[in-house]
């Protein structure tokens, strides 16, 4: 993980940090979405702005804020059996 003190950092750090995708992140900033300041820094790469990432975090929901495998599955109603 990126030191606290690290202002750019990349796409899979910010990825951990905020507990999004990388789709959606690159998403951000190739619709160059104001809440990610990031730059290009190859073909694929990208640099993104630590503080935008925390500021990011705190306005997505708490639910995508956790890894799949952390989340709480959605409870399906069970289906009634007929009965003959």
């Amino acid at each position: 993980m990126a030191s606290p003190d690290k202002e750019w950092i990349t796409i899979a750090e910010a990825v951990k940090l905020a507990g999004c995708t990388e789709g959606y992140l690159r998403r951000l900033l190739i619709a160059d979405d104001k809440r990610l300041t990031g730059w290009k820094a190859g073909e694929r790469a990208w640099l993104v702005k630590r503080a935008d990432v925390l500021i990011l975090k705190a306005s997505l929901s708490t639910r995508s804020n956790l890894r799949k495998s952390e989340r709480k599955a959605d409870q399906k109603p069970k289906r009634k059996r007929k009965t003959q």
